[in-house]
């Protein structure tokens, strides 16, 4: 049997301002590997931030989702209203995939002992 793997989600919520969201879900691992146009271990310094930005669509790809797993340290992702982002943290063993590509995107900040990360970009949109 294949490993299911449990996946925080942030997505557009279903408003007209299209917000970005947090949801669970979850991915087969074989389904990541199926999917996976690319794949780069990396280290993110603490306390690095930015601001509210999308999940873009990849120029050569298309829709795509951004996938990460946590690895050392953790991050910190906000979202929902612009002027009263809710705050998630991530730490070692997350599993947090992004797709939000419309609306006013999502932030980030990176804990305070810094962040590594195996980094994904998979085929498509995850659904929840």
């Amino acid at each position: 049997m294949d490993e299911v793997i449990n996946v925080s989600l942030v997505r557009c919520d279903e408003s007209p301002e299209q917000r970005s969201e947090m949801v669970s879900t979850s991915i087969e691992r074989s389904l990541i590997e199926k999917r996976s146009i690319s794949a780069s271990e990396q280290q993110i310094a603490a306390n690095e931030a930015k601001g509210l930005h999308l999940a873009a669509a990849h120029p050569d790809h298309g829709v795509v989702t951004y996938l990460q797993e946590v690895t050392q340290g953790g991050f910190f992702v906000y979202v929902g209203e612009p002027d009263e982002l809710q705050e998630h943290w991530f730490g070692t063993g997350s599993w947090v995939a992004f797709n939000d590509d419309r609306g006013s995107g999502h932030a980030s900040k990176v804990g305070p002992d810094g962040c590594t990360r195996t980094f994904r970009m998979l085929g498509g949109h995850l659904a929840d």
